[in-house]
């Protein structure tokens, strides 16, 4: 069980690089819906999905290209590790 998510978690963080590098304003529109929704609604949003939350506001911050990805996959890489299955 550990394994399958520890998969799932590499495999939406590879989704959310990719769309960075390829579609920049889809991260811009995930970010958009995710603050129009209802407030009990966000904060399941949050609860459930706090990495990639947490990416899409480093996304949204007023960095260059470079720094946004650094800290994105820095981020990516330590939620990661910290998630990686262990005996």
């Amino acid at each position: 069980m550990r394994r399958l998510l520890f998969i799932l978690m590499v495999g939406l963080w590879g989704a959310f690089i990719a769309l960075a590098l390829t579609s920049p304003g889809t991260l811009t529109d995930v970010w958009r819906w995710a603050a129009g929704l209802w407030w009990p609604f966000q904060i399941t949003v949050w609860i459930l999905f706090l990495p990639w939350m947490i990416g899409l506001v480093i996304w949204q911050a007023d960095w260059s290209f470079a720094a946004r990805m650094a800290m994105i996959a820095a981020l990516a890489l330590g939620w990661s590790a910290a998630s990686f299955p262990r005996r």
